[in-house]
């Protein structure tokens, strides 16, 4: 004998019943970025991993979702009313993530982008790869060179980390410093005229300035300023490049200076067999600084934002900010 409910009716499952929070981040992910692959990278998973969800999500709802474009995922006027309520959720379930779950580096998984000045990506490669990976080896990094000022990005979300030696001020900005900037440096090359020759102001006045320019925030190189300040003949701009990489062939190829402030800087330069680094005398280097500080304050920062206070965000930040502070000592103490 079958029983059947007293209405004849069939018993059907309510499928959002099946809904999860995994499924919800890989909606919102599609909706936002409007790429499978976009959304994959963010959340750790494969492109296929994502189609398959969105599969489920589109049984769920009994809606396509999304409608497939050569420039992306469009999204249904169904999706445009169901991702208030799942951003809502998500929020909720971050905020018991982040209470009452345990993390375990070795179980978890995601990306992470991170800019960072030239200088510093090697060591920031460098951190991920001794410091990070060896615990949470599931876990993706995108590493790219900073050019421009990133507030925003970070602030939205669209970056999780930006490495620079800088503070930056912003709403929803957080920066923690992982080393202090002290010594300045002459980077010249093994044959330079102002090797033999001692090193004030008066001295290095005589030769054109290279700026490693990251982004645009000073109208003029601090030593062209300091000595037109002091009357002295006018330094000439030699150029702006915001690679390191380019700044040494230039160097190398010219009686141009740069000036630096970067450990990561002198240590690689120190491998370029026909750059020499100088030490700024300590009159003139606290000179510098006080006029850079009228601009921002200088030093060496990890900045991030406010939109992710996960408990995996939070240990990468911390090992990120260790991992630099002790490269950076290593690379202080090697003259």
């Amino acid at each position: 004998m079958i029983l059947t409910p007293t209405n004849n009716k069939p018993c059907i499952m309510n499928k959002i019943d099946q809904l999860n929070y995994n499924q919800l981040k890989v909606f919102i992910a599609i909706y936002e970025h409007g790429q499978s692959h976009q959304a994959a990278n963010e959340l750790g998973m494969t492109a296929s991993g994502v189609s398959r969800t969105l599969k489920i999500l589109r049984d769920i709802f009994k809606d396509s979702l999304f409608i497939r474009r050569t420039s992306g995922f469009i999204a249904t006027e169904k999706t445009h009313q169901l991702i208030p309520m799942a951003k809502a959720l998500v929020a909720q379930y971050q905020k018991i993530e982040m209470q009452h779950s345990v993390f375990t580096p070795a179980e978890s998984g995601g990306q992470y982008t991170i800019h960072a000045y030239d200088e510093f990506v090697y060591a920031v490669q460098k951190v991920i790869r001794n410091d990070i990976l060896l615990e949470a080896p599931n876990l993706r990094f995108d590493v790219r060179v900073l050019t421009h000022d990133c507030s925003t990005e970070l602030a939205n979300g669209d970056m999780d980390f930006v490495v620079v030696y800088e503070g930056f001020n912003g709403k929803n900005l957080n920066y923690e410093m992982f080393a202090e900037t002290d010594s300045l440096y002459l980077l010249v090359n093994n044959e330079h005229p102002i090797l033999t020759q001692e090193l004030t102001l008066e001295n290095i006045s005589n030769y054109s300035c290279l700026e490693i320019d990251n982004y645009d925030d000073l109208s003029c190189p601090l030593l062209v300023n300091l000595c037109r300040e002091k009357g002295l003949s006018p330094m000439e701009v030699e150029g702006y490049t915001d690679s390191l990489a380019s700044a040494i062939r230039l160097l190398s190829e010219s009686d141009a200076i740069t000036l630096s402030c970067n450990q990561f800087t002198r240590q690689f330069v120190k491998m370029i067999p026909k750059i020499q680094c100088l030490k700024l005398p300590e009159d003139l280097a606290q000179q510098c600084r006080i006029r850079r500080r009228e601009n921002r304050e200088i030093g060496n920062y990890v900045l991030y934002g406010d939109t992710n206070n996960s408990a995996a965000f939070n240990w990468v930040k911390s090992k990120l900010i260790c991992g630099l502070e002790r490269e950076w000592r290593v690379a202080s103490e090697e003259q």
